[in-house]
């Protein structure tokens, strides 16, 4: 889950200088993590460790999650985000709220943003990119070094759902 919420703060990592170009509203997301060099689907995991809890468990779960304030529900491929308008042109004020990282932006343009990430918190640092491949399509990749030294990289892709976020609350 760390690295979920770490991902999703970074998707939003940029100075104000330019606004990213994909359409605000619901997106969904997916994510692969390699670890030393081994591919690990953290959603297919998830997905198959909820499929042992009896359902009336797993509801208990799911509102606990929201109630504790969880805004990417997950879904059967990934989980879902909310992007506003205002967190497009204004990025940096949402990875500001994180406050348990640092992010430092070297390349920013309307269909690319790179830069470093040091969250030591989470004892995690490395490199993040994330490439509009169109106003509807993204996706990005974060390599790093995880606290035992061992190579990791999460490569992710979005698909816009929807104009209107629905239930769920845009990452603050």
């Amino acid at each position: 889950m760390k690295h979920l919420l770490l991902t999703a703060a970074l998707l939003t990592a940029a100075s104000s200088a330019q606004a990213f170009d994909i359409k605000p509203g619901l997106w969904e997301a997916k994510m692969t993590l390699t670890l030393d060099g081994k591919v690990f689907d953290p959603m297919a995991e998830m997905n198959k460790a909820l499929a042992q809890v009896p359902a009336e468990q797993r509801k208990q779960m799911e509102e606990m999650m929201a109630k504790s304030g969880s805004h990417m529900p997950i879904t059967k491929d990934g989980y879902r985000i909310c992007y506003t308008a205002d967190m497009l042109n204004n990025p940096k004020s949402v990875m500001d709220a994180t406050k348990s990282c640092t992010t430092k932006v070297t390349t920013q343009t309307a269909k690319k943003i790179s830069g470093t990430f040091d969250c030591p918190k989470e004892d995690a640092k490395g490199t993040f990119e994330w490439t509009a491949k169109s106003d509807t399509q993204y996706e990005g990749v974060m390599t790093g070094k995880n606290s035992k030294g061992k190579d990791t990289v999460i490569r992710y892709e979005g698909k816009f759902v929807s104009a209107d976020c629905g239930k769920v609350k845009p990452v603050k």
